[in-house]
């Protein structure tokens, strides 16, 4: 990952000389040499990937999260992120590791991918063809810009490349999120493993394992750096490993390690991300259910007084038409639910920007799809539930009926969920 510190002392040079020796130019950028860390079968100890760390041979000992930093500040991020991912794969294709069933896990960054030129196209210059190629994804990027990094890993699914959520556990507000990336590989954070797990820890072990079960996602253990460490992260369920134990950052052997066969690869599903244009595309009911908008406000508040009672980190995401519908006391019950919760976001006509405080908003234009939609949608570590539904019109009836939908299913949920995140300014 891009924020891995980097091994071996650092030099008598501040950190800050460093970053500036390596955003000196374009050409001390690509200067970039990837070192690359085993990830280990847990089960066999067999090397089945590896991640690929940056590293700049004349910044010895710079910690490339605060390249990554000072380059956004700069606005280079999408420089250096894409000297870096290209500098991972150009090795690996350099020394011949194509259709052996290695899987390189790649770190990048979200803004970076979405501001790549349009002619540029791919998200690597080298071609993936042969490889299995996973994309690296922080919990930062998660909770900073939600709808970006959904755009993100649509694209990647399409391309056919994995994605793995990286140090999961370290913000457990994070993991309410965890469906709605739907990661292939879950990366524990090495906190989890790094003694025995206390409260909050088994609240984060449950809720991965949860999310791993209903997926078939891969749970990764980074930080295992002893075999007391080693015996927990399979104790908690993963069956890969990461960690100077298993393997230090080094170059890639010319010999090249062993082909992977095929029961022992990592598993990356083939399934593109599903995210419908808007929720009621998730209304099915036959026949339909119908409600007068009192009855859905009531729906709706119950929704809401169940969020604010659970104790657990939850992602509430609503509708609410027009911002005229979203009332002071809306306002005040929201804001109370973002007081204890990382990702609150409302979506309606003319919504100002922070309807209450910390409540994310996002003003849509009076003919778009949502305009005509009514949804609450509150996700959790183990709580799904949505109230979805679709007004007929016209504005001006106030005994209008609409169709909607109550659920508690998982993948329903999630996908209206998605379908509103992707609107989320």
């Amino acid at each position: 990952m891009h924020v891995r510190n980097p091994e071996g002392d650092p030099a008598q040079v501040s950190q800050e000389a460093l970053v500036e020796r390596v955003l000196r130019s374009t050409a001390s950028v690509q200067a970039v040499r990837p070192l690359y860390q085993p990830i280990v079968d847990l089960r066999t100890g067999s090397i089945v990937g590896a991640e690929a760390l940056a590293r700049w041979p004349h910044a010895p000992g710079v910690d490339p999260s605060l390249v990554i930093e000072r380059s956004r500040a700069l606005g280079r991020v999408s420089e250096v992120d894409r000297a870096c991912r290209n500098a991972a794969l150009d090795t690996v294709t350099g020394l011949g590791y194509l259709d052996d069933g290695m899987t390189i896990f790649v770190n990048v960054e979200p803004d970076a991918l979405i501001e790549r030129p349009p002619e540029s196209g791919n998200i690597f210059d080298t071609s993936t063809k042969g490889l299995r190629v996973v994309l690296e994804l922080t919990e930062r990027a998660l909770l900073g810009d939600p709808a970006q990094l959904l755009n993100v890993v649509a694209d990647a699914r399409r391309r056919g490349l994995g994605i793995a959520l990286d140090d999961v556990g370290r913000n457990a507000d994070s993991l309410t999120l965890l469906s709605l990336i739907a990661p292939d590989v879950v990366k524990l954070d090495g906190a989890l493993i790094a003694g025995p797990p206390g409260h909050e820890q088994l609240h984060i072990i449950m809720a991965v394992s949860a999310y791993a079960e209903a997926t078939g996602a891969v749970i990764l253990a980074e930080g295992i750096e002893t075999e007391a460490h080693r015996q927990r992260a399979v104790d908690i369920g993963a069956t890969l490993g990461q960690g100077w134990l298993l393997g230090k950052p080094a170059d890639l052997p010319p010999t090249r390690w062993p082909p992977v066969p095929a029961p022992r690869r990592v598993h990356l599903t083939d399934k593109p991300l599903h995210i419908p244009s808007k929720p009621s595309e998730m209304l099915d009911a036959d026949p339909p259910r119908t409600a007068t908008r009192a009855v859905l406000v009531r729906y709706s508040r119950y929704f809401e007084d169940q969020a604010l009672a659970s104790g657990e980190p939850l992602t509430i995401l609503a509708n609410f038409q027009r911002a005229e519908h979203f009332s002071a006391a809306d306002a005040q019950r929201y804001g109370e639910l973002a007081a204890s919760n990382s990702l609150v976001a409302v979506v309606a006509v003319d919504m100002p920007t922070e309807p209450a405080p910390a409540v994310r908003g996002t003003a849509i234009p009076g003919d778009h799809p949502l305009a005509r939609e009514w949804t609450v949608i509150v996700l959790g570590r183990h709580f799904f539930a949505a109230l979805i539904a679709s007004d007929p019109g016209p504005a001006d009836k106030p005994d209008r009926k609409f169709t909607y939908a109550i659920t508690h299913d998982r993948l329903t949920v999630v996908a209206a969920a998605r379908a509103l995140l992707q609107h989320l300014g």
